[in-house]
């Protein structure tokens, strides 16, 4: 058995290293879960205000597995695209050239403006709140005036506000209505992101894990050859990894979910040699997959036969003569 120095992963045949992979992944396991077993109990008897955070924690990671997984956050990345309005403007950084996100950010800073019309303000309480301090008034209505025509300023006018609503728009405008799209790639992505951060610490724990377990091998591993290429398996691994994490979350839930209903973390913490085995399996299949490169001849041309051994007290003499 020889190693490949450039990948870390053992050059055997994929049964044998697998069975291999495997058997050492559940004994560190083994090892991991009864330390972690451990460390838990005697945290929870000592501090019971760690008790309420590490059950509140194991909940948090539970909700985050089952709500956030990657055909759920690939739901989120849809929805949004498909309920937004997007110009060519940008408006902010958080909601890049989202024009629905910021008609919802400018009704939440002026409640008082129901809408506009002919470039004039609705106030239903104009008179009263006027009334109370003309010049504040004023201002507010000038400001909102401003961030409205903004963002009016940057809308695809033309494919949003058509003239006959009721009929289904051309191909011409249902293409101008994908492109738009294009521009609220961003803001998709960085909503999606923000709905992982929202989580707080379990959704961040458990994206930061599964991340770090493909990383590694991925970045190890020949195949693919490409850096780009490994840039585009990164998240499709990660995505893959973590329906493996939540099946084990979900198994010791099952399994010991009366005896405890702390479980999800500490079948996580174990899991970690199993999940960095899944996580360099299809990379060594990759690596079995190719063919060796044939060796490098060293001048010896082994076609022809080789001269008779020579009998004992027998020299033999060099080629070429002498």
């Amino acid at each position: 058995m020889s190693a490949i120095k450039s990948t870390g992963i053992s050059s055997e045949k994929f049964r044998p290293w697998l069975a291999r992979e495997l058997v050492r992944a559940l004994k560190h396991g083994l090892i991991l879960l009864v330390a972690g077993s451990a460390a838990a109990w005697g945290l929870t008897v000592l501090s019971p205000s760690f008790a309420s955070g590490w059950t509140n924690f194991n909940y948090q990671l539970s909700g985050v597995a089952l709500d956030q997984h990657p055909l759920a956050l690939a739901r989120t990345f849809a929805s949004r695209l498909r309920e937004s309005e997007y110009g060519w403007s940008p408006l902010s950084l958080a909601t890049p050239f989202n024009v629905t996100a910021a008609r919802e950010a400018l009704g939440r800073d002026y409640p008082e403006v129901a809408s506009v019309m002919d470039g004039v303000p609705q106030v239903p309480r104009a008179a009263r709140l006027r009334s109370a301090n003309p010049a504040l008034h004023d201002q507010r209505m000038a400001d909102y005036l401003a961030r409205h025509r903004r963002i009016e300023a940057g809308r695809f006018t033309s494919l949003y506000d058509r003239d006959d609503l009721f009929s289904a728009p051309n191909a011409n405008v249902k293409l101008g209505l994908f492109v738009t799209k294009v521009f609220g790639l961003l803001d998709a992505f960085l909503f999606t992101a923000g709905t992982i951060l929202g989580g707080g610490a379990a959704g961040v724990v458990l994206f930061g894990t599964v991340l770090a377990l493909t990383a590694s091998p991925l970045w190890r591993s020949r195949r693919p050859a490409r850096t780009w290429l490994k840039a585009i398996v990164w998240p499709t691994l990660a995505s893959t990894l973590i329906w493996a994490a939540i099946f084990i979350m979900a198994a010791s839930a099952a399994l010991f979910g009366g005896l405890t209903p702390n479980t999800s973390a500490l079948a996580l913490f174990a899991a970690l040699p199993l999940l960095y085995v899944f996580a360099k399996l299809p990379l060594h299949l990759a690596e079995t997959l190719v063919n060796p490169a044939p060796a490098k001849w060293d001048g010896i041309d082994r076609r022809k036969p080789r001269p008779p051994a020579p009998k004992p007290g027998e020299t033999t003499p060099p080629l070429g003569g002498a």
